[in-house]
């Protein structure tokens, strides 16, 4: 009897083991992370999935100047404006807090960022994944740790305190712990020196993905802010030094010998353009383009399904459409409406609105209004013209005596930075007054993440801070002398300085909102710098250098362990 028993058990022990294999699943013709993550192709597949997100979380989530808040919108450089002497809020800075969209927003972007990241770094090393080599599966890890420390570099900066998160997330957890700000450094360095080890470097890498070199310059960043000052300048030095880059000092790219007959858009067309504005030109920005100052770039390419912007609904990245002004849109004196017209013009809607810092203060520094070449009529746009040949004034400059509503005045005296602004569009649309094709104010360019430039700059800071100061004005007379601008000496060099050589070159490049809050001056250059602010009267206090930790992740992680940032 208890052999029989015995019998049955062992057939039906083997009736499972049997049906478990008949019955385990085995996805043929759908996606799971044990089918994906099998070889280079699909942790490359991985990767596109997260430089994509770069792109549509930093340039172009949605047609809204909002798309922009990490560039410096109502903060010193830019403010939404909502007519003459109104500005749009934003932030609300003087009642900023833990209920924040902006900080919950980014919170969020930021940790999708590094699950991903966390999701290649680990299945690198399961048992599904194939690689030919060591160095094939570490080139790909040392690319998302880079992509982990890029994300982990904001909140750092940004919050201070934050989980550190460094593995595959599977399940729910309720007990996240906050990490300081100095350990969350210390583990960007780590992943950064093994992504400069492990990556390609930039001439081996495809256009629009990282290399060693984003990852030096952005080790150069994190080492400046673990006080590891002469680290932060040997980083820098990796990636100023390397032979594949140098700063583009003649003209170059596809309208090297491109002619306009300027804003007034009469007379004979002349040659256009200077060195600066050929680094902002359509098909400009990549090493295959010529570009050797180019780190790293966000790509679009209306041409292509999946570049972005592609078709005649628009696409997102709309820079030109919400910085500048809409003086294509004023009546003058006679009732008569300007023209759009198509070339260097843009279709800009007056949403943001450069400050007078921005647009005005930086460029009278040493005298050098005239001479600063990223100040020149083909950097800046400082004149507005009547375009309407059937109007009185046509070719003349729009005034105040010549315009009809002399509350718009405002539109006409701001400057405009033409890096935003497309020389050749596409003519997806055609405006219904003029005639003139457009874009709608969207650009199909590419757009810097890093560039060769603001190394320079991060390797001033971090010779300044250091007591280096004649090292750090060598830095910064790089790239002043490439701009023909007057060389600053030892004396002039402090922090402002540095910002102040920032918003001259990087305007809408660097994350402007980032600097300010790595370098503890958020709340200094908002009171000095922010229209509302100023016109406001508000007081800030000095806890606005940092975001709040959002209270919806506090509330959800109800076991505790995420600590809020003070005055919040």
């Amino acid at each position: 009897m208890k052999l029989k028993n015995i019998c049955i058990a062992l057939a039906l022990v083997g009736g499972l083991a049997s049906c478990n294999d008949l019955l385990e699943e085995k996805p043929l013709d759908f996606l799971t992370p044990e089918n994906s993550y099998t070889n280079k192709n699909g942790f490359e597949a991985a990767l596109a999935a997260i430089y994509s997100n770069v792109r549509t979380y930093f340039y172009a989530t949605a047609d809204a100047w909002s798309s922009f808040d990490m560039l410096g919108v109502d903060v010193d450089l830019c403010s939404p404006r909502s007519g003459e002497t109104s500005y749009q809020e934003y932030f609300y800075w003087n009642t900023l807090n833990a209920d924040n969209s902006f900080s919950k927003k980014w919170w969020s972007r930021f940790y999708a960022m590094i699950f991903s990241c966390n999701v290649i770094i680990d299945r690198a090393d399961s048992q599904y994944a194939e690689w030919v080599s060591d160095s094939e599966k570490n080139a790909i890890v040392g690319e998302a740790k880079f992509l982990r420390a890029f994300a982990y570099r904001f909140l750092a900066n940004m919050w201070g305190n934050a989980p550190l998160v460094l593995n595959e997330t599977t399940a729910p957890q309720f007990n996240y712990q906050s990490a300081t700000q100095e350990e969350i450094y210390k583990q960007c360095k780590e992943d950064l020196e093994f992504a400069i080890q492990w990556m390609p470097d930039i001439d081996d890498q495809k256009g629009g993905r990282a290399s060693k070199v984003a990852a030096q310059h952005l080790l150069a960043e994190i080492l400046i802010g673990l006080k590891d000052y002469d680290g932060a300048v040997r980083a820098a030095s990796g990636a100023i030094n390397n032979p594949a880059m140098s700063l583009m000092r003649e003209r170059f790219g596809k309208l090297v010998n491109f002619t306009f007959e300027g804003y007034d858009y009469q007379g004979e067309k002349e040659p256009w353009g200077d060195v600066y504005w050929d680094l902002f030109r359509e098909d400009n920005f990549n090493r295959i383009d010529g570009n050797k100052e180019c780190i790293w770039n966000v790509q679009f390419d209306v041409e292509l399904v999946g570049g972005g912007n592609e078709g005649t609904s628009g696409g997102n990245f709309g820079l030109e459409r919400w910085i500048g002004t809409s003086w294509w849109l004023l009546k003058d004196a006679d009732g008569k409406v300007n023209w759009l017209k198509d070339i260097l013009s843009g279709r800009p809607v007056n949403q943001i609105s450069i400050t007078d810092y921005a647009g005005n203060q930086i460029w009278e520094y040493k005298g050098d209004w005239d001479r600063d070449m990223r100040n020149s009529k083909y950097n800046m746009k400082r004149e507005y013209y009547w375009t309407n040949p059937s109007g009185r004034f046509y070719g003349q400059l729009i005034t105040e005596e010549t315009l009809g509503d002399k509350s718009e005045l405002f539109r006409v005296t701001q400057p405009t930075f033409m890096k935003v602004v497309t020389a050749q569009h596409h003519g997806q649309f055609k405006d219904a007054t003029s005639g003139e094709t457009h874009d709608n104010g969207r650009i199909y360019k590419d757009w810097y993440i890093m560039r060769l430039a603001e190394t320079y700059l991060l390797r001033a800071e971090a010779n300044m801070l250091k007591g280096d100061l004649k090292a750090a004005a060598d830095d910064i007379n790089v790239i002043r002398g490439r701009a023909h601008a007057t060389p600053v000496t030892e004396a002039d060099v402090n922090m402002d300085l540095i910002l102040d050589e920032r918003a001259r070159e990087l305007f809408m490049e660097e994350y402007r909102i980032n600097t300010l809050m790595r370098t503890n001056k958020l709340t200094e250059y908002l009171m000095k710098y922010n229209p509302k602010v100023i016109q406001a009267g508000y007081q800030l206090d000095n806890h606005l250098n940092k975001l709040p930790v959002p209270n919806s992740e506090i509330e959800a992680n109800k076991e505790g362990g995420l600590v809020q940032n003070p005055g919040y």
